[in-house]
């Protein structure tokens, strides 16, 4: 694993250098990399089967490392955020399942029989022994991915590989990939101290940024928990990774509550901002401003900086990817025109662990469909016009529709109801309500329903039609919906 090469490197080299902040508590790359020899020794002898290695804890720095350590032995970890998430590798061969002795987990987590249960001191339990010479590089086994759990597609959990065989090459194309956007790590280098704001443990030992920065020896500081804006008040911190929720939920608090950062780049996943939140990002924390588009199962593939209004509904095609517009039967469409999205995946074979249905749905003839509709123009830029699935993004979460169209539906006792979420006005996404009825609908019953299970979303748009457009089975055509609401918006 070359990250481990790399880590080593800079342990040996600089062992009091910074490798990340958690909470509040920093660790040195010394203290890192005898960390998760510490760990790997401690684990191998009972890690004596194949399969995954599922890690349940609740600490970010004991996902790292634990994580790294799994990874060198030749497993694959997947780290589980809630003890019930185990029911979801019932299916698949698990090697072990680790918890920490300082930890009270659910019984829940108990592993099935056969499958040891390992239990290990957190990161942060007692200090690190330095004394005596740094642990030399194993032999690394073979390099093992991370499972990664995603809901993008479908609305349920999925298991994904996640870094599997990733090479110096790999590490030295991302780095290069739109150098002149500011936002490669190699620009800062060693230098380069990554803020993960409010993300979970997902993006623990299988999130590519942080992997990155520690191959070049740079630092990654995160911060858990209600006031995790206090990650803020680490000097130095270059780059920022964070989702529209919680930069929104960040621009709620008051005046003064983190710093103004100008020169740090925030690069934001997940979904969209509106022009409001942007101009409070910009007065309030950084105008270096970036989002990225990408999934789980294949990376990014476009990304925008954002300057103008504009560039808040177009994002500018990643060179080293091929994504095209399709029609339903997989024809290109020209420019302008919308389509679904698919992206090359390069001859790779990708998918979800243990569903071979799923996979096939998403994944054919060497291409990825993630499950959104969009228009390209023509200048390497495409624009996202909401979902063909039945899931919908609001400010960078993931929600299956199917329970909020049945409640409507009942609510109202209306014929049919589908929500689309989308940016067509370029002012950020839109919730789209449709709802088919052949009498009238009482406005009073209406807004009660929309308020009782869609509160809590900015502005939800409602359409009374008199039919929606089914398949001949009965299914909604969800993206007849989102066409027509693209030919409406105004160019």
């Amino acid at each position: 694993m070359f990250v481990l090469e790399q880590i080593h490197a800079t342990a040996v080299r600089e062992p009091g250098k910074l490798a990340f902040v958690a909470n509040g508590r920093r660790l040195s790359y010394g203290a890192f990399w005898r960390l998760i020899i510490e760990r790997r020794n401690a684990l191998a002898p009972r890690l004596t089967k194949p399969g995954i290695v599922v890690i349940s804890v609740d600490s970010m720095a004991d996902d790292w490392v634990l994580s790294l350590a799994v990874r060198s032995l030749g497993h694959e970890a997947a780290v589980i955020r809630e003890a019930d998430q185990l029911a979801l590798f019932a299916d698949l061969e698990v090697a072990g399942v680790i918890t920490l002795a300082s930890e009270r987990r659910p019984a829940a987590v108990a592993p099935s029989a056969g499958v040891p249960r390992l239990t290990v001191r957190g990161v942060f339990d007692q200090p690190v022994d330095e004394s005596g010479p740094l642990p030399p590089l194993p032999v690394l086994l073979l390099s093992a991915g991370q499972v990664m759990l995603t809901s993008g597609t479908t609305g349920r959990s999925k298991r994904v590989v996640s870094m599997r065989g990733v090479k110096r090459e790999a590490f030295e194309e991302y780095s290069q990939v739109y150098p002149e956007l500011g936002a490669g790590f190699r620009q800062h280098g060693p230098d380069t101290v990554l803020n993960i704001f409010g993300l979970g443990l997902w993006t623990g030992g299988g999130h590519t940024r942080p992997i990155f920065v520690w191959s070049l020896g740079g630092a990654v500081v995160t911060h858990l928990g209600n006031d995790a804006e206090r990650a803020f008040d680490w000097p130095g911190i270059t780059h920022t990774l964070a989702t529209p929720a919680y930069l929104a939920a960040l621009m709620a608090l008051p005046e003064g509550a983190f710093p103004y950062l100008p020169d740090m780049q925030l690069m934001v996943v997940s979904g969209a901002l509106s022009p409001g939140l942007v101009r409070a990002i910009r007065r309030r924390l950084t105008p270096r401003i970036m989002i990225n588009l990408s999934a789980t199962e294949v990376g990014a593939w476009a990304r925008t900086v954002v300057e103008t209004d504009e560039d808040l509904r177009w994002y500018r095609l990643d060179p080293t990817r091929l994504v095209e517009v399709v029609d339903d039967a997989d024809r290109p469409l020209p420019p302008g025109e919308l389509g679904r999205i698919r992206v090359d995946i390069g001859g790779r074979r990708p998918g979800y662990l243990g569903d071979d249905t799923t996979t096939a749905a998403f994944f054919r003839d060497d291409w990825f469909y993630p499950g959104d509709l969009g228009v390209l123009d023509g200048k390497g830029r495409l624009a996202l016009y909401g979902r063909t699935t039945d899931v919908v993004h609001i400010l960078g979460n993931k929600h299956p529709v199917d329970p909020w169209e049945r409640a409507i539906q009942e609510a109202l006792d209306c014929d049919g109801v589908c929500i689309l979420s989308g940016s067509w006005r370029g002012e950020g996404e839109e919730l789209h309500l449709f709802i088919e009825s052949r009498r009238p609908v009482d406005s009073a019953a209406l807004t009660k329903a929309v308020q009782s299970t869609l509160s809590g979303f900015p502005g939800v748009n409602v359409h009374m039609v008199a039919a929606l457009p089914r398949t001949a089975t009965g299914k909604i055509k969800r993206i007849e919906l989102a066409q027509q609401l693209h030919a409406a918006a105004p160019t």
